[in-house]
């Protein structure tokens, strides 16, 4: 029970870790981001084969700036449900419109709820 417990709290530590990088990069991009759709033209796994398990679908991007079609020089993780042609929201810097990032609000809410759940399972296990 007291490896399970371990498990939990490092689960909660890596989750609130997530959350904290990523309320960072929102705090320090604020302002300097927009947002748009975007359609997804390449996809690329991490993991080739057919296993579902582990695996992470990692997309190439294009979007309208100004007008101008832009296709992102780095690429973005999406589900595993994505498809090239499927559109999704971005966030691309207003300085180098090329570059898009990946953090959002919902991402760190679900990263401190994951850690407080962690958190209030392990205390719940060592309790009982």
């Amino acid at each position: 029970m007291e490896h399970d417990v371990i498990i939990l709290y490092l689960i909660a530590g890596v989750s609130f870790t997530f959350a904290l990088f990523n309320c960072i990069l929102f705090a320090l991009k604020h302002g300097k981001t927009m947002k748009t759709d975007g359609t997804i033209v390449s996809i690329k796994s991490t993991n080739p084969t057919n296993e579902k398990w582990r695996n992470a679908k990692l997309a190439e991007v294009s979007y309208l700036v100004n007008g101008k079609r832009i296709v992102s020089k780095n690429r973005i993780q999406v589900s595993l449900a994505s498809d090239i042609g499927t559109h999704i929201p971005i966030r691309y810097d207003r300085n180098q419109p090329d570059k898009i990032y990946s953090y959002s609000v919902k991402r760190i809410i679900i990263g401190f709820l994951i850690g407080v759940g962690s958190i209030l399972i392990a205390v719940f296990m060592q309790i009982h």
